[in-house]
């Protein structure tokens, strides 16, 4: 059997279909579909079965998949322990966050860099929560107020809300029409923001929706350009000379900024240096 085989299972059982397993996996669509027919070969038995909408496994290719997760898992533990004893401070260091801190902390970015300049920092930027004990990144800046037990990290921040709008927005709230019958943006992505999903069906149930979108910096740029008005890290709106804050201050929005790792890969050289770095190092607005 050859064990490369194994990750083409895993990948269409995680993604669900041979397109999006190709893409995980950096491969094409006709790879992923050629190695599957490999190992069906190999063990005479179909092994997933793609007339049910989309690809699942047999009964043959669950068999198959706990073998491969489990050689996975001991393969995932092998590589962290070993790469908890690099000391070099060299190498590929792979950062999962999202468009808004990679952008917040672009400054503490380029001085870690110019600190250690043989350590390749590879920013994945996104709304996917990336799993850092499968290895797909070795750190995160997460926004968060209850951690990974699996995780170890340090809380580097807090974020504060508020509702913010343009000037022109604020004059019509305090012509008479508070914020609540402003044209809004919301997120249209919803586990990423589910604090901010919930304070919106709690306050504003029928609030009139103009556009929604992705992320958190193309919801300023929207807030900035007039669309509506929309709940923001004080961080971003407060540093924007064009918008202005509409409400208080929303404690129950009130957020963590962590820096997380997992708990093997904080001896890891390049991992501890950028988690010192980041300790020391505030966002700029």
């Amino acid at each position: 059997m050859y064990w490369g085989d194994l990750p083409f299972i895993i990948a269409v059982h995680r993604h669900g279909t041979f397109s999006a397993a190709a893409k995980a996996l950096g491969v094409t669509h006709t790879t992923v579909a050629r190695r599957i027919k490999g190992l069906e070969r190999l063990y005479g038995s179909q092994l997933v079965d793609p007339a049910r909408g989309g690809i699942a496994l047999t009964a043959a290719g669950e068999t198959v998949l706990e073998t491969a997760l489990r050689i996975e898992d001991q393969l995932l533990d092998l590589e962290r322990v070993v790469s908890g004893n690099d000391t070099r401070l060299a190498g590929v260091l792979r950062l999962a966050t999202c468009d808004a801190f990679a952008w917040l902390y672009a400054d503490a970015f380029r001085s870690f860099g110019d600190r250690y300049p043989l350590i390749e920092l590879e920013i994945i930027a996104g709304n996917e929560v990336l799993n850092l004990s499968r290895r797909e990144a070795d750190i995160a800046i997460r926004v968060t107020n209850t951690p990974q037990d699996s995780l170890v990290g340090r809380r580097i921040n807090r974020l504060d809300h508020a509702v913010y709008g343009t000037h022109d927005m604020a004059d019509r709230a305090k012509a008479g029409r508070h914020y609540v019958d402003l044209p809004w943006i919301t997120y249209a992505t919803r586990q990423p923001t589910r604090m901010i999903d919930a304070w919106m069906q709690d306050n504003l149930p029928n609030a009139k929706i103009a556009a929604q979108v992705d992320t958190t910096l193309i919801m300023l740029r929207a807030v900035q350009a007039g669309i509506g008005v929309a709940v923001l890290p004080t961080v971003l709106g407060d540093g924007c000379p064009s918008l202005e804050r509409l409400s208080p201050l929303l404690p129950e929005l009130r957020q963590d900024v962590w820096l997380l790792t997992p708990r093997e890969l904080l001896t890891t050289a390049r991992v501890r240096a950028f988690y010192d770095h980041m300790a020391g190092n505030r966002p700029r607005h």
